[in-house]
């Protein structure tokens, strides 16, 4: 769901006449898809079965007739061919535009900005590339430390960079783009760059080089000395970097997801971090090669094979008795037997004759060649991640062959490692050290940005300084969980959009028309919020309306300490929200930002407008009118004008009714209100409620989805919709 519902809209335009609205784009649950996931793989298993069941009776004596034959090949064509086209929409689906991680460093990079003095034009490049959901997820927290170390130490203070001849401002830059099956993710800056000599020094002083090796590596070997364990050039640390470690988590987090970090540094004009990362398959489903060590089948991706191929007895060197090696393409690989690898016993010299099967595999590690009893076949497969309970080196997981058999999935990476006696950093890919997350201070509880709404505290348990969290209260008894869930997800979704509306507003803090929207966000979130049971949380986002109300009024200008009051109610609605749905209660208690608002509140209250009951007929403004005739005029579009009448509820009548003007947005476009929309922002809405909308639903659809929506959550004892003709 979108706060404004502009998405919504924008596809329905080019949906086929007499698609419902909301057919284009939905809210999908991340277990359903996870299920879905599950049975796709299911299939592929079958579709690779049926292709292994052609092959087999292809070769064999026995009589099968020519028509059997071709009906059993075109199955395996035919479930070959959905297999693969269902495994390639599941993953279009667990596709994101990368927009919502990037847009939430825009307040990262402000308060850094402004804790350390610096002055920063943040930009982002490429937001609509679209990454699986779960990758996106994962790179926050690596660019978060990124973007910490760049505001800290790539970039300069104003005084500085006006010296060095540069514009006080610094540019940092976020970009994404895709090229040639891999998506780029960059984190630039134009600071004085990598210091060279300075972190051939640190190699030195803390060990990880003597002088010699230290002084004859490359610079691009340098530049990866900052990603080892321990690594800092920072003479003392700070809060917000500098401790020695993150970097080698940003690596081991981006190799985990199949990638590598590029650095490009210049000295005096600044430094590029780069993730190249594979575009993963979500269902962890990969093309593979079956091979046979002993009694064992082994899988290996696709990706790392670089040959398969008979090499002669004779054609192994072997070095001080024991390190053997061939010869490919005038390159001397390692060789070693796969099954002595993976469990300390080599195939026994009896399985080979003159000829060794050998699979040559590589990575960004290395390279290595591997004795094994016999190369199978290609096959699509399923990875079958092993349990956390379990760790096997070598192996990345499990995977269903043909005929049910069960086979292990290779780890080209691990593998190398393990042939040349280096043991992999055990790293999950997340960012365990809060030191690295704390933005705001040791005295922040929890880091505002974090996604997961983490956080030390048990359930009820105290924060620092602070009462004990009062008992998540218990959404009203008409509200199931399914439906408070729907509430919290649009809470999410609009909240991001905020940040952005008011980034724009601070650039242009005349628009009226930014301000109104930005008031109606919050409106709707107070309704979600007092809807969901929270009332406590509805009240604190209420006195955020109120300063929105002075400016809509002009009793207040938007100052700068306007924009940073809406920006610090976000960030506190975002830690609000992910403490609510983690099972958590969450009650406002930043008391700077609550004196803050009290600040902004009236002397004297505001003497409410004079409810003059308004005329019950819908008068249309000139763009109403001309929306009506276009919609009425419109092939399978129908106008409703629909009366709704409001029962005595736990929340006011005016809140319901703007709720109730949202949830018919979701369904058609809106025309005219009865009250009018700002008479009910205002809280001059009685129990009596008329909409105009225009929607391609049928009436029938349209008095479904009032009866299971607006009924049953929003206490409506009555309502009547009659298509305009």
């Amino acid at each position: 769901m979108n706060g404004d519902h502009q998405g919504e809209h924008a596809a329905d335009a080019k949906a086929p006449p007499g698609a419902p609205p909301e057919l284009d784009r939905m809210a999908v649950k991340i277990s359903h898809l996870d299920k879905l996931l599950g049975l796709t793989g299911e299939i592929i298993i079958s579709a690779s079965n049926i292709s292994i069941l052609q092959r087999h009776l292809s070769t064999s004596t026995a009589n099968i007739d020519k028509n059997s034959m071709e009906m059993i090949k075109n199955v395996a064509l035919t479930t070959n061919r959905i297999s693969s086209d269902l495994h390639h929409l599941v993953m279009d689906i667990r596709m994101v535009p990368i927009r919502e991680t990037f847009l939430r460093f825009r307040r990262l990079v402000r308060d850094l900005a402004k804790k350390k003095g610096r002055q920063v034009n943040f930009e982002i490049v490429g937001e609509d590339t679209l990454v699986d959901k779960t990758v996106a997820e994962r790179l926050y927290e690596p660019l978060a430390h990124q973007i910490r170390n760049a505001v800290d130490h790539g970039l300069e203070d104003p005084l500085e960079r006006k010296h060095l001849g540069k514009p006080p401002t610094g540019q940092l830059t976020l970009t994404a783009y895709k090229k040639e099956g891999f998506t780029y993710v960059s984190v630039s800056d134009d600071g004085h760059g990598l210091n060279e000599a300075r972190i051939r020094q640190v190699a030195v002083e803390k060990g990880f080089l003597p002088y010699a090796a230290a002084n004859a590596i490359s610079p691009q070997e340098c530049w990866n000395l900052i990603m080892q364990p321990g690594f800092s050039t920072a003479s003392e640390a700070t809060e917000i970097s500098g401790r020695g470690v993150g970097m080698d988590v940003v690596k081991s987090t981006v190799e985990n997801l199949g990638g590598e970090v590029i650095i490009d540094t210049a000295p005096g004009k600044g430094t590029v971090f780069t993730y190249k990362i594979p575009q993963l398959s979500a269902v962890n489903i990969t093309d593979a090669l079956i091979i046979r060590s002993g009694e064992s089948y082994y899988a290996v991706p696709i990706g790392n094979v670089v040959a398969t191929q008979s090499f002669s007895v004779k054609d192994v060197h072997t070095t001080m008795e024991r390190t053997e090696s061939i010869t490919y393409l005038g390159s001397i690989v390692p060789l070693h037997d796969l099954r002595g690898l993976l469990t300390g016993t080599p195939l026994a010299g009896t399985e080979f004759d003159d000829n060794l099967p050998v699979i040559i595999i590589d990575a960004k590690n290395g390279r290595i060649a591997l004795k094994v009893s016999e190369f199978i076949r290609p096959q699509k497969l399923v990875l079958i991640p092993l349990p956390e309970i379990f760790s096997v080196r070598g192996v990345a997981g499990t995977t269903i062959l043909g005929g049910s058999q069960l086979g292990m999935v290779l780890d080209p990476f691990d593998l190398i490692a393990m042939s040349s006696g280096r043991m992999m950093e055990a790293s999950d890919g997340s960012f365990m050290d809060h030191s690295l997350m704390d933005v705001e201070g040791p005295d922040e509880a929890a880091a505002p940005e974090a996604a997961d709404g983490g956080g030390e505290d048990a359930p009820g348990a105290a924060p620092e300084g602070g009462p004990a969290a009062s008992p998540v209260p218990r959404p009203q008894e008409m509200m199931d969980e399914s439906m408070a869930e729907e509430f919290f997800v649009e809470i999410q979704n609009i909240l991001n959009d905020l940040n952005e509306e008011i980034f724009q507003l601070e650039k242009d803090p005349e628009n009226i028309r930014r301000v109104n929207t930005i008031f109606r966000h919050f409106h709707s979130i107070k309704g979600n919020f007092i809807m969901t049971g929270f009332t406590n949380v509805g009240t604190f986002v209420h006195e955020v309306e109120t300063v929105l109300d002075q400016v809509r009024e002009k009793e207040l200008q938007v100052t700068q300490d306007v924009i940073d009051l809406l920006l610090d109610a976000v960030k506190s609605m975002e830690h609000g929200i992910a403490e609510i749905r983690a099972g958590r209660g969450y009650e406002v208690r930043d008391q700077e930002l609550l004196a803050e608002l009290a600040r902004y509140k009236r002397s004297e209250p505001r003497e409410k407008p004079e409810d003059q009951p308004e005329d019950e007929n819908f008068h249309l403004s000139p763009l109403g009118t001309i929306l009506y005739f276009a919609k009425i005029n419109t092939k399978g579009t129908r106008v409703y004008q629909s009366m709704f009448r409001i029962g005595p509820s736990f929340q006011e009548t005016s809140l319901v009714a703007y709720l109730i003007v949202k949830r018919i947005a979701l369904i058609g476009d809106l025309i005219d209100t009865v009250p009018s929309l700002d008479r009910i922002e205002k809280g001059l809405a009685s129990e009596k409620l008329k909409l105009m909308f225009s929607s391609t639903r049928s009436l029938e659809e349209v008095n479904s989805f009032c009866e299971r929506q607006l009924r049953r959550f929003y206490n409506v004892v009555e309502f009547e919709n009659l298509p305009v003709d």
